[in-house]
């Protein structure tokens, strides 16, 4: 057959089958290699391994796909080869763990405990391990000169998450720097990310870091080049590295001196401050020592720097923490403008019981069967039986004003000189056995008096109006679904980082204030509200639109992966810059310093 191929093709055998094959029809063809036991797809070892990682996989998982796909006839790597596989992969890299005294906090204070923790025995042959492997399959970018051509740059980052915190490294000459496959954990432990914890658990890399930026790394075409290394992590993280109090800090800013009082007033009015560095770092902390005797309480006049720096990268290297900015002052604008529509819902639900259900002529039923105010239900019901008491209460004040004038007419006969032999005198012994009981009934009386106040208060704090049920505040959660958002069910429900970016654009911004007036307006022309109703929505409206738009500008010039642009970084201050949105900000100190420094 092959000679008879040969001699058809003129010598092109390979071609003549191929057409033979692709004669035959595709379902015989199948069933044929079936039948030959020629139908099993092989992936090549290794690939099972990197899906694995690449998948966040677990071996267990890991076994359960490799069997449904030998159902299929997909033969993959068995968990063996895996490991051979990943163990060479490793082979320049030492892990080690084992368990270290962290603190733990319990309901009967702080203890030390032995906890596990995994950590890369050598944090520079892990980085210039991956940054070899990179540039043997050519990986390695410098994107497009926004990085120095002849150094790399590394970022090493920390974060606390799942009960356990993690310290990484990010090779940044990637193509995806930020990725989750460019991050790689060096460090691992279970235990709060607290001062002593971290000391404990990463303090082994401090002086690995200080060395690695006056080191070389050479590459397999013998290029060297320098490595510069940056700090990313949330403030306080950042501030617990650099040693300071953090953000509650009389001197809150990482990069500079500037007080809190200070950072709050415009720029144009702050005195000029000196920046930190690592030197002013580390004098701040030898005077805090020496003079403050390491004293947390005069910690603000030393600049607030209460520990030494654990990590000598310089804090031009340190990125500012943008998401955690941009989370941060969405949920503090989010949670103003929910307490804003509180306050509506509150006056609604006032003037509802004080006035319009009391109106012989209002349906008090079909009022409350309205979408928009059911959910004032239980706060009606509760000032319902509240104002019972309250009257049971004022009807008992009357019964005290009659008893104490009576009281004081008894007094006022004891004081008068008058004869007791007239027939029309009272003995004295009944007139004070009559004062004894009329200032018990008036005891007995307040006492009441105060119970019934106390229930009344009681049962309107136990009805107060939620966000859930406001008129208008449950709104916002209505525009939140609509966009598919969702608050977190903890950490104060704030929001996740791509929910920020979806709820930044002009729409939904628009959705969530708009919603005011519609509602209001509505239930204004529905029922007798206060017409001063439609004017405070439509201020709360356009104040809130403004501040939004303008939050969300600066957050599009800094939330990228990408290096600012000078033009992006002069937009950036000027936006932030305007007076209506540096007031907003006022409660939020440090997000100016921030900007201040990159300025």
């Amino acid at each position: 057959m092959d000679d008879l191929r040969e001699f058809t093709s003129g010598g092109a055998s390979a071609i003549q089958f191929q057409d033979e094959l692709k004669a035959v029809p595709k379902a015989r063809l199948l069933e044929t290699f079936q039948e030959l036991g020629l139908d099993q797809i092989r992936i090549p070892n290794g690939h099972l391994l990197a899906a694995k990682v690449d998948c966040g996989f677990n071996y267990n998982q890991i076994r359960k796909l490799r069997r449904w796909l030998k159902k299929y006839g997909v033969a993959v790597e068995s968990e063996k080869v895996s490991r051979q596989v990943a163990k060479g992969l490793l082979s320049n890299i030492t892990i080690n763990a084992e368990c270290l005294p962290f603190t733990v906090k319990t309901p009967n204070g702080t203890k030390v405990e032995l906890l596990p923790c995994a950590y890369l025995e050598s944090l520079t042959t892990a980085i210039f391990d991956n940054l070899s492997r990179s540039a043997s399959s050519g990986k390695l970018t410098w994107h497009k000169d926004s990085i120095w051509e002849e150094e790399v740059w590394v970022k090493i980052l920390g974060d606390h998450g799942g009960g356990s915190f993690k310290m990484a490294f990010q090779p940044l000459n990637k193509l995806h720097p930020n990725s989750k496959s460019n991050t790689i954990v060096c460090s691992v432990f279970e235990a709060k990310d607290n001062r002593e914890n971290v000391t404990t658990g990463t303090k082994r890399y401090a002086e690995e870091i200080k060395e690695l930026q006056v080191t070389k790394w050479k590459s397999p075409d013998d290029t060297s080049y320098s490595i510069r290394v940056f700090a990313s992590s949330d403030y306080a993280l950042l501030s617990l590295w650099y040693g300071i109090s953090g953000a509650c800090g009389v001197h809150p800013c990482l990069w500079c001196e500037e007080t809190k009082t200070g950072i709050r007033q415009p720029k144009s009015e702050r005195q000029t401050c000196s920046k930190r560095t690592l030197d002013s770092l580390y004098s701040d902390h030898k005077r805090f020592l020496e003079q403050g005797q390491g004293n947390i309480k005069k910690a603000k006049n030393f600049k607030n720097v209460i520990a030494p720096p654990m990590f000598d990268i310089p804090l031009n290297q340190v990125c500012v923490p943008g998401l955690h900015i941009s989370l941060g002052l969405f949920h503090k604008f989010f949670k103003l403008l929910e307490a804003e529509l509180q306050d509506l819902d509150i006056i609604l639900a006032n003037h509802l019981t004080t006035h319009i259900l009391l109106d012989e002529e209002v349906d008090a039923a079909e009022v409350m069967m309205d979408p928009t105010l059911h959910g004032l239900t239980k706060y009606v019901e509760a000032a319902d039986q509240a104002r019972i008491l309250e009257a049971e209460a004022a009807a008992l004040t009357e019964e005290i004003e009659s008893c104490e004038n009576d009281l004081t007419w008894i007094f006022y006969q004891e004081e008068d000189d008058f004869d007791e032999d007239e027939e029309d005198d009272v003995p004295i012994a009944l007139l004070q056995q009559n004062a004894v009981e009329l200032e018990e009934d008036i005891k007995c009386f307040l006492e009441k008096k105060d119970k019934l106040l106390r229930k009344a208060q009681d049962i309107r704090s136990a009805n107060k109006i939620t966000v859930a049920e406001g008129p208008l505040s449950k709104q916002l959660d209505m525009v939140l679904k609509k966009h598919n958002v969702k608050r977190q069910a903890y950490h104060s429900q704030s929001f996740i980082g791509n929910h920020v970016q979806a709820m930044l654009k002009d729409k939904p911004i628009e959705d969530m204030t708009t919603i005011i007036v519609a509602i209001v307006n509505e239930l204004v022309d529905s029922y007798d509200f206060p017409l001063g109703m439609r004017e405070r929505a439509k201020c709360l409206q356009q104040k809130y639109e403004k501040l939004f738009k303008l939050f969300a500008a600066c957050h599009k010039l800094y939330s990228h992966a990408r290096p600012m642009k000078e033009e992006e970084i002069r937009e950036l201050g000027r936006s932030n810059s305007q007076p209506y949105f540096l007031h907003s900000l006022s409660s939020l100190f440090y997000f100016s310093a921030y900007i201040n420094v990159i300025l």
